[in-house]
């Protein structure tokens, strides 16, 4: 994590994604983060981020999941890497592919 994190994003920073169905999430206490470790080490079928990981805690990552995925079981994403600067064209071949 960077040494930037310690506020919410700014403006320009959430202006990379302007996709409407695109969330993107601030987690000072790293709640999301925790949920995010605890799916990568239970599916390990799913695509694993090549980066941005620290001490357990993963951050600056795109995850796509299928429209309609339900959060009953764990769900398997499509895509999965970060950090969102050096992955868009990468994500962007996988939104098409849905």
């Amino acid at each position: 994590m960077l040494a930037t994190d310690w506020g919410p994003p700014s403006r320009s920073t959430l202006a990379r994604i302007s996709d409407p169905r695109a969330r993107q999430f601030w987690d000072p206490n790293h709640v999301l983060s925790q949920e995010l470790s605890r799916i990568a080490k239970a599916k390990p079928g799913q695509p694993q981020p090549e980066c941005c990981e620290d001490k357990g805690f993963f951050w600056d990552d795109a995850i796509l999941y299928r429209p309609q995925t339900r959060w009953k079981e764990l769900p398997v994403s499509d895509f999965w890497n970060g950090p969102v600067w050096k992955i868009i064209p990468g994500l962007e071949r996988a939104v098409v592919k849905e």
